[in-house]
């Protein structure tokens, strides 16, 4: 992971907080949050070029199993995080 360790990456995943990233030129930002019923909701969507197209997203019922799908996800040109995570730029915007 560039600018980042990627297991600190992750553990932010898991907290849901807000994270922007750059994977092969193009940033991402990644969010989550608590719904009703103490339910998750995790999401990732292009800001920059942006684009309207739903990267991700996951609803579940506790947040390590939206950590787990993310993990799982194929959503890195068909790879999954720890494919690509030697690709990806951790940033602040």
């Amino acid at each position: 992971m560039i600018n980042g360790n990627p297991h600190d990456f992750v553990d932010t995943v898991y907290s849901g907080q807000d994270i922007i990233y750059v994977f092969r030129g193009i940033k991402y930002w990644f969010q989550g949050y608590t719904v009703a019923q103490g339910n998750c909701h995790m999401e990732i969507f292009q800001y920059s070029p942006p684009s309207e197209k739903d990267i991700w997203e996951c609803d579940a019922s506790t947040m390590e199993e939206c950590l787990n799908a993310f993990l799982d996800a194929r959503i890195f040109d068909g790879k999954t995080f720890w494919e690509v995570e030697s690709e990806i730029e951790w940033v602040d915007d």
